[in-house]
């Protein structure tokens, strides 16, 4: 019974923890929109976290605060920027004449909401680069850790310890940006640049659908840096002077290629004979010797150490520079998949909704602080460009509409801007459920199921 309490608790506390920190998000962003908008002079009428009927709300000065029971979203109820469109989005139908607004006014209001987010990303990375420790900044480079000798990329040339230089011609730095090029290009092989002990070579390699429906090749594994994590005290590593952010190079003079493979090495070896083991420390290289042991309750062979580094793609960086920068471009790179034709399929299949932040957000908050960060800081770097794009019914859409204001003295007709965004509206709600549903077809394969009962079997269609 108790145990049962504690799982439950541990759940709330999860879910509770995930929806507060997206609200964090939500609020930055709105609360860029309304103390802009006040110190402007515009006309606030509700400042919402969240959609639907209220949970919570108080009125201040003629403002209607709230907490909506929908928690994905909220908004500031602007009617000056735009009279009559958010009127019916927000559920408020009256409608009142108020005094008119400079276009650059109506701009500044608008740029805020992502400024915020970008604000917050700015702090997160920054306490990221500051708060010690190896979780962020351990990449995990494009190199093949393993492969099945009877696997179709193996046939067509791939091997263990291929470094992957580019994917069809866009040049990969590592595994997670390899991962995405290769599910990107709608055909049944994907081409790779790989070089292995200064020979460079070209191929060809057969993709498949993995259990999520997204191409990749199939029977490979990365090799993971072999960066050490905690170090068990008094264990052999400890004696041996290896500390948490330690990069094993070599063990017994065989260069380790990942984490899996210093495992295969270590159980190799003799338990209580000395092995030899090359370090990198700081930039600085260390020669250490250290004597693995036989544990009996896990019936292997072990030197006391754990696997450092998260290898999640927001935690690639140390360098709050390099976080915000790399945030920025992978957004950028699936907004430009996502208007090529070549890719666009497999880049809109590759999306996540709300179901699906919502579990990384939950994953995150088990992984610990810093994953916690380093997400939060992905997600308001991503809220901030997708909301300056230029659509109707986001930032970047009321930023175009003032900026024609602005330039040719012309106001945009108010039945036209209304319409465009009620349809961008509609348009961006189904998105949204679509996205949801393709995240909970990856979570329980609904679609596979379904095409299994009807004889259906899932290829790779050739193009």
């Amino acid at each position: 019974m108790i145990e049962f309490l504690l799982t439950g608790w541990a759940v709330f506390y999860t879910v509770f923890a995930a929806l507060f920190l997206f609200g964090v998000t939500v609020f930055v962003h709105e609360f860029g929109h309304f103390i802009v908008a006040r110190r402007c002079g515009l006309v606030v009428k509700t400042f919402s976290i969240g959609f639907g009927q209220a949970i919570f709300k108080w009125e201040k000065d003629g403002i209607v605060y709230k907490i909506g029971w929908i928690p994905f979203g909220g908004y500031v109820a602007l009617p000056q920027l735009d009279p009559e469109g958010m009127e019916k989005i927000q559920g408020d139908g009256t409608k009142e004449i108020y005094p008119d607004i400079s276009p650059w006014k109506k701009i500044a209001v608008a740029v805020s909401g992502p400024l915020g987010n970008i604000a917050l990303a700015v702090l997160l990375a920054l306490a990221i680069w500051l708060i010690p420790g190896d979780d962020a900044g351990a990449q995990i480079r494009p190199i093949i850790g393993s492969i099945e000798t009877n696997s179709t990329a193996y046939a067509a040339g791939l091997r263990q310890g291929d470094e992957i230089t580019s994917v069809n011609g866009t040049a990969v730095k590592n595994w997670y940006d390899f991962t995405v090029e290769a599910m990107l290009k709608n055909s049944n092989t994907v081409a790779l640049d790989v070089r292995n002990a200064g020979e460079e070579r070209h191929l060809n390699i057969p993709v498949v659908k993995g259990e999520e429906g997204l191409r990749t090749i199939d029977d490979i594994k990365p090799a993971i840096p072999c960066l050490f994590g905690s170090v068990t005290k008094s264990g052999p590593a400890d004696r041996a002077g290896i500390k948490s952010g330690d990069v094993a190079l070599t063990f017994n003079g065989t260069p380790i290629l990942g984490w899996e493979h210093f495992t295969e090495l270590v159980q190799a070896v003799t338990p209580g004979v000395p092995a030899a083991l090359t370090i990198e420390r700081k930039g600085e290289t260390l020669e250490l010797s250290i004597i693995p042991e036989y544990n009996g309750e896990y019936k292997r062979i072990m030197v006391g150490v754990q696997l450092g580094g998260s290898g999640l793609p927001w935690m690639l960086y140390k360098n709050p520079v390099d976080q915000l920068k790399y945030d920025a471009l992978a957004i950028v790179r699936v907004l430009k998949a996502l208007i090529t034709p070549a890719e666009a399929r497999q880049a809109a299949g590759g999306l996540g909704g709300p179901i699906a932040i919502f579990s990384m957000l939950t994953m995150s908050i088990k992984t610990g602080l810093v994953n916690t960060l380093g997400l939060i800081r992905f997600l308001n770097v991503n809220l901030a460009v997708l909301n300056l794009l230029p659509i109707p019914v986001l930032d970047g859409g009321h930023i175009v509409f003032s900026l024609w204001h602005g330039i040719t003295r012309r106001k945009v007709n108010v039945k036209v801007q209304a319409a465009l965004i009620n349809i961008c509206a509609v348009l961006l709600i189904g998105a949204m459920l679509m996205l949801s549903f393709n995240d909970i077809d990856r979570k329980f394969q609904i679609k596979k199921f379904f095409g299994k009962l009807s004889g259906q079997t899932e290829q790779v269609e050739e193009k």
